[in-house]
């Protein structure tokens, strides 16, 4: 098993993924003579920081990291530790709350956890699109979204500025950090956190599946009320100039609008969307004369 710090206090459980294994493909790729240490070791090193670009290696490490949170919490660990590094992942509502979802079904199998909101840098392409007053009342939101969602005494969230005050912590206490090598490492997790959650959930019976999952009664107390039409279907759209490859295109949300009509043709559409998202899409709406589809933000301000 790797270790996340060893200076002091008892052994710390971390996912062992990196140490051992890249010493020993460093050790046989660099030992290769003339190439390995100036060309095959490089070039085995970029494909492995290419791993989470590919859906297959995507699965393969969401099911084995499932399996440790499980395998942690089977053999008593005190306390499991998240970090959402804002340096390499987004301040984007969708990737934050997969890792709350995480704490969430930690805390239904009443497990210690904290869920760290680590601020020492932001995300490049945040940091160019977002004023520093935005980021900031983006991060205090990410704050409360966790406290309001992860209700248990066991379970918190909490912003640190290093990743030292990590370490100290996991050198002090007998946890197991989630994904500890590419933690660690300051390596992206955004793209294996709803995979994380999928594989978690399976292995549960149905009764903690809907514990876990979010419920209305989750929001009651930040959910002001509403008078959206009714009967209605919610459709959550994203468009956002933070990774606009991920937008529905015009087509795309024109030929889904028309299935969600075509099969609930007595329902109001309401689209969730952030500000943004909600502009864009009233205008699409009103271009081609779409009919009886209302938007989120003219109920709501807040994203809750």
């Amino acid at each position: 098993m790797s270790r996340f710090i060893a200076n002091k206090g008892p052994a710390q459980v971390l996912a062992p993924t990196g140490s051992a294994r890249r010493r020993l493909l460093r050790s046989v790729t660099a030992g290769v003579p003339r190439i390995g240490e100036s060309w095959l070791h490089p070039y085995v090193g970029a494909l492995i920081e290419k791993g989470p670009n590919w859906p297959w290696y995507r699965r393969l490490f969401a099911r084995r990291e499932a399996r440790r949170i499980n395998r942690a919490n089977d053999t008593g660990i005190e306390h499991v530790c998240l970090v959402y590094d804002c340096g390499v992942c987004p301040l984007t509502y969708g990737d934050y709350l997969h890792f709350v979802m995480i704490m969430r079904y930690l805390g239904e199998r009443g497990t210690g956890a904290t869920l760290y909101l680590l601020d020492t840098d932001i995300y490049p392409l945040c940091r160019a699109l977002m004023k520093d007053e935005e980021i900031e009342e983006f991060l205090q939101e990410m704050v409360k979204i966790g406290e309001l969602l992860l209700p248990y005494p066991e379970v918190q969230t909490k912003r640190v500025h290093e990743l030292q005050e990590v370490m100290e912590f996991v050198g002090s206490h007998k946890a197991y950090v989630v994904c500890g090598w590419r933690t660690r490492h300051r390596r992206t997790l955004f793209h294996h956190g709803f995979n994380i959650f999928n594989h978690l959930m399976a292995s549960v019976p149905n009764e903690l599946q809907d514990r876990v999952l979010l419920s209305s009664s989750d929001l009651a107390q930040v959910a002001p009320p509403v008078d959206a039409p009714s009967p209605r279907v919610a459709w959550h759209v994203r468009h956002s100039g933070k990774d606009p490859l991920r937008n529905l295109t015009t087509e795309e949300f024109l030929d889904l609008h028309e299935i969600l009509r075509s099969h609930h043709p007595d329902h109001a559409i309401l689209i969730v969307s952030d500000e943004a998202g909600c502009q864009h899409c009233s205008e699409l709406v009103e271009e081609h004369q779409l009919g009886w589809t209302v938007f989120s933000k003219d109920y709501s301000e807040s994203f809750l």
